[in-house]
């Protein structure tokens, strides 16, 4: 008999709404089968003892949630069980959502083509995945257009459901006596988790043994002998022999609904923020201001006391490229600041010299009009016009010079 595994997933979708949407959030999901979701004081204090506080504020208050029971088994090559799908709404227009699926006793290949499935959701055409669509994306899909999302939502193919991609992200933990006990096989086993495709690397198109090796050095977590994990973009794999209920309960609360969460909140704000940035449509000097406020309050550069959430979170960061993305967006949106800054004082500047160079002839013409108080041009010169003449000309290359004089003086 094939060895099998169990698996806990979980498919993110995400997409951003308008500002006036985001403060009816509560009234719009009012009367809902939607439920909202609420922490006791009980619960963020124990969150407290182990993360910091501004990073549980921001899990439990600043974000808001609201949970959806399905609690149904659906088959789609492989069966699996449909537990409830999670939708918050965070600062700025975020919307990030997630459905829970359970695989039990089932083949790690069976279990890789079915989320392989699931998650393409530009290609759900003729996919099989009818009973999936019915019991999980449409009340998605509703709950999308009652937030004022424009997409048409009449097919079975739902991209707009991520807004910045092409397929829903991936979280899971895979444990079971399909498992390699042998290091180099787990790696394997673990990267066909990861990319849900078997790695094989004589195959004409499977991937080169440069970029797997390349991949395992750079997005694999490995702290203890019993479990590893591999960080890539697009997914997060946990993978162990034998996982118990605390460290279970851990890896889906802690790793996923909160760290994970968090970072692909990130990431999509810096999306949006780019998107928002390459249209022209607001100001740079609003977004730089905005991005300031974001990093003051929801960029958090450590988020427990404990060594090993922080490197969860330092893996799954690095390899959403999070941090990256954010510092090259700050250096776009500063530069424009900054030259539209010197644009517009290079303007005001230039109305400002010709309200002095205005200032400097009413001035040129109250000096000559004194002069020929004293000196009387017309005695002096025959003409009061020759002296007018004369002491303007005279003026203005004083003027000129003097202008000239200090401009170098300046460079």
């Amino acid at each position: 008999m094939e060895p099998v595994v169990n698996t806990t997933a979980f498919l993110c979708g995400y997409f951003s709404i308008d500002g006036k949407t985001a403060g009816r959030i509560d009234q719009i999901m009012d009367g809902s089968a939607w439920e909202k979701l609420e922490y006791t004081k009980e619960s963020t204090d124990l969150l407290r003892d182990f993360y910091y506080p501004e990073f549980v504020d921001f899990c439990t208050r600043t974000r808001s949630s609201f949970k959806l029971g399905i609690n149904k088994e659906i088959t789609a090559g492989s069966k699996f069980e449909v537990g409830e799908v999670q939708m918050g709404f965070y600062p700025f227009g975020i919307v990030i959502f997630h459905v829970g699926l359970t695989f039990r006793e089932s083949t790690p290949e069976l279990v890789r083509k079915t989320l392989g499935k699931l998650r393409n959701c530009c290609f759900y055409e003729n996919a099989g995945l009818d009973e999936f669509i019915d019991a999980v994306i449409e009340p998605v899909k509703k709950v999308y257009s009652a937030l004022g999302g424009t997409a048409d939502t009449s097919g079975v193919s739902c991209p707009y459901l991520v807004e910045s991609g092409n397929k829903f992200k991936l979280f899971q933990i895979v444990e079971g006596e399909a498992v390699p006990k042998d290091e180099k096989e787990m790696d394997r086993f673990l990267y066909s988790c990861g990319t849900l495709a078997e790695y094989d690397e004589n195959a004409l198109y499977s991937t080169s043994r440069d970029y797997y090796e390349k991949s395992l050095a750079e997005s694999r977590l490995s702290v203890f002998n019993n479990w590893k994990a591999l960080m890539l973009l697009d997914s997060v794999t946990f993978a162990a022999l034998e996982v118990s209920d605390f460290s279970k309960k851990i890896w889906t609360s802690d790793y996923f609904g909160m760290i994970y969460l968090y970072e692909l909140y990130r990431k999509m704000y810096m999306y949006e923020l780019n998107m928002r940035f390459r249209s022209e449509k607001e100001k740079a000097s609003k977004l730089f201001e905005e991005l300031q406020l974001f990093e003051r309050k929801y960029t958090f550069s450590s988020i427990s006391y404990n060594f090993l959430p922080n490197e969860v979170d330092k893996a799954i960061e690095n390899n959403l490229n999070t941090r990256q993305v954010e510092a090259d967006i700050y250096h776009v949106i500063d530069q424009e600041t900054t030259a539209q800054a010197a644009e517009h004082e290079s303007r005001t500047n230039l109305f400002l010299t010709f309200l002095t160079l205005m200032a400097s002839l009413s001035a040129v013409w109250d000096i000559s009009s004194m002069l020929d108080a004293i000196v009387n041009y017309e005695q002096t010169f025959n003409l009061a016009a020759t002296g007018y003449r004369l002491v303007v000309t005279l003026l203005i290359v004083v003027i000129l010079l003097v202008a000239l004089f200090s401009r170098r003086k300046k460079h």
